[in-house]
């Protein structure tokens, strides 16, 4: 009982901003856990209505105005009935602050009444129309919440709390091959869409990029995130990626630090042209299959029309000519290499991936693989 009482005075503690009200209706209570923050660091936003007329049912509408100032998302939205006719409705928030300046922020609170009989008539009525419930609406204005944001006093690439790994395949292929480079940004703070983590272009070496976001959960602390930066580079000669640096400022510790990423040097080897087997479209020894010619292989061709500015325009030329006969390129596919190389180039975006991957482990382990099949497979998925 005493931790409890405990932690409910830590709470109320806690909440250093407060705004009270009542009408005739409801009384209700908007609550802040700081009275100032820093640029990007989350303020949570606890608004509490609670039912004082007790004749009709009860609902209560609450949302924060947008603004340019600041980025604002839902937590939770808790309703409690307490007993008949007797409703308290919780709505959190967090709120980024995104300019230094002070904040006044503005608030729509609605509360909508009911009686037995609307609710009743509602749910006889409703079925599958979605008829709504009938109510007579109140808006309730509410003085804006004034907060100071302080400017953070170096420039930073993140807020919150983070830790950045990397990890790579190889740091030795030949002309033909590819490095795989995964960088892994995890923590807990303001969620950067736009951040770019290998910004700058590594010279005579292709780069082909990919962002995976593997979590991302809002708390009151901020996003929990786990976003992988995924690289996959190609030269003809030497090369090295360089080390870079991200700049951070924990709100919670209050404090800067830098997150840091590693040099990689890549050894790549020159290759006899002559041992590759890519001039023919479909061989039949399995003796002349170089594995990581044919893998390589088609990494470089996505590269190759990746860079070019009429990819998008042969791509659609493609599509519109299949209108007659959709799909006439994978029925007409001769090959594991020959699919595999149209799935890749034309339809990386059609959620075909187990298929890919089925063609890959045939083109490079000659895992047995009916082709027939897998294309009738690939067809009813796209139909």
């Amino acid at each position: 009982m005493k931790n409890t009482l405990g932690k409910i005075t830590l709470l109320i503690i806690l909440f250093c901003v407060s705004l009270f009200g009542n009408t005739q209706l409801a009384t209700y209570k908007l609550q802040t856990n700081k009275k100032s923050v820093h640029i990007k660091e989350p303020l949570l936003l606890t608004f509490t209505a609670k039912q004082k007329d007790h004749n009709d049912n009860m609902f209560f509408e609450f949302t924060i105005q947008k603004s340019p100032d600041y980025e604002v998302k839902l937590l939770h939205k808790t309703i409690h009935d307490n007993s008949f006719h007797n409703t308290t409705t919780i709505f959190q928030y967090v709120l980024f602050a995104l300019k230094e300046k002070t904040l006044h922020i503005k608030f729509n609170f609605i509360i909508r009444t009911a009686s037995d009989k609307a609710v009743k008539q509602s749910y006889v009525d409703d079925h599958d129309n979605s008829v709504g419930i009938s109510t007579s609406n109140t808006k309730v204005v509410l003085k804006p919440l004034t907060i100071k944001v302080k400017k953070l006093l170096q420039p930073v690439d993140l807020v919150g709390d983070f830790t950045l790994h990397s990890k790579i395949d190889t740091t030795q292929i030949n002309q033909y091959g590819a490095v795989n480079l995964h960088y892994i940004l995890s923590g807990t703070g303001y969620k950067n869409s736009h951040l770019n983590i290998l910004n700058k272009a590594i010279k005579n070496v292709t780069i082909f990029s990919k962002i995976n976001n593997d979590l991302s959960k809002l708390t009151q602390s901020g996003f929990i995130i786990k976003t992988e930066y995924i690289y996959a580079m190609t030269s003809k000669n030497n090369f090295t990626i360089p080390a870079f640096s991200l700049h951070v400022y924990s709100p919670s510790k209050n404090k800067y630090y830098t997150l840091h990423a590693k040099t990689y040097n890549i050894k790549v080897q020159k290759m006899d042209t002559t041992t590759l087997i890519d001039k023919t479209d479909a061989p039949k020894t399995e003796n002349f299959i170089n594995t990581q010619a044919i893998k390589e292989f088609f990494i470089y061709a996505l590269l190759f029309l990746a860079g070019f500015s009429t990819a998008k325009i042969s791509q659609k030329s493609f599509f519109n000519k299949n209108k007659k006969r959709k799909f006439e390129d994978i029925q007409n596919a001769k090959t594991v290499k020959e699919l595999l190389m149209l799935l890749v180039m034309h339809y990386q975006e059609r959620g075909l991936d187990t298929y890919i991957s089925k063609l890959e482990a045939n083109a490079n382990d000659g895992h047995s693989l009916n082709l027939n099949k897998i294309k009738k497979d690939i067809l009813n998925k796209l139909m």
